[in-house]
């Protein structure tokens, strides 16, 4: 299990730069696939608020592959 103080980022940080950082590291998709399975981790952890921060994040992810390419649709 992570240590809490590094878990505890949405205080620090809001949930589209953390989209844009996970796309930064790792594209497109594994960045939705770390950012759904830090929702499962904090769900499991009864961490409900983290929980949250974690499915706006992925929330963020998933919109721009659903949005048409002829869309000018902004993520935020």
């Amino acid at each position: 299990m992570a240590i809490q103080k590094d878990d505890d980022i949405s205080n620090e940080m809001s949930a589209s730069d953390m989209a844009v950082a996970l796309v930064r590291a790792c594209g497109w998709s594994r960045a939705r696939k770390k950012a759904h399975t830090h929702v499962m981790r904090c769900i499991e952890t009864d961490r409900t608020d983290e929980a949250a921060f974690w499915m706006a994040v992925r929330n963020i992810l998933d919109h721009p592959m659903n949005v048409d390419p002829e869309e000018n649709d902004m993520i935020h």
